[in-house]
């Protein structure tokens, strides 16, 4: 693979997606990006973050069980595994520390933190109740609403429930204050 050099002086790979590992990790290793840590509460935002980092760093791979075990090379299993371990605190990663691959610790922490099929299927069914039932307060701004509005569609959709585009939209619309009324029917009427 082509190198060039530096600033610094080090040399780095000229393709693209070796360039955007090699900073990261350039980037990690001074200090100034640390890794995402997993919460008991911040396991839909960890997870988007984890995925960015593992793709970034080549890495995903390792963790997308869609991938065929020949697709994924010991060094992205180790980069994964590396990853996923410096975000995780002490008492979790010995929770997944007997696990063998990225994929099977990736799973198990999804685990813990979505929970087992009927624990979701709860989960599910509370946050589209609470979405069926939201509405744009009269004090409350645009931004917080749809701050609040795109966190529950969010939440929804970690929890691989699909929900499609146009229904949201559609309750988005139905949502607004009547304040806004005026525009929500625009948007139905000509979007």
């Amino acid at each position: 693979m082509p190198r060039d050099t530096s600033a610094s002086g080090a040399l780095v790979p000229s393709d693209s997606a070796a360039m955007v590992a090699a900073a990261t990790a350039a980037t990690m290793a001074a200090g100034k990006l640390p890794f995402p840590l997993l919460t008991r509460t911040n396991y839909a935002a960890w997870a988007m973050r984890m995925k960015y980092l593992l793709r970034a760093n080549g890495a995903w791979g390792a963790v997308d069980r869609e991938a065929t075990s020949s697709e994924v090379d010991k060094g992205k299993e180790e980069m994964a595994m590396t990853i996923i371990s410096q975000s995780i605190d002490d008492s979790t990663l010995l929770r997944v520390a007997e696990k063998e691959t990225a994929a099977d610790v990736w799973a198990a922490l999804r685990s813990m933190h979505v929970g087992v099929e009927r624990v979701r299927e709860a989960r599910v069914q509370s946050l589209r109740s609470e979405f069926d039932g939201l509405k744009m307060g009269d004090a409350e701004s645009v931004d917080d609403f749809a701050a609040r509005f795109t966190t529950l569609v969010g939440l929804i959709r970690e929890l691989d429930d699909q929900m499609e585009e146009k229904y949201v939209v559609k309750k988005l619309l139905r949502a607004v204050s009547n304040k806004f009324i005026h525009v929500a029917s625009s948007i139905a009427l000509f979007g």
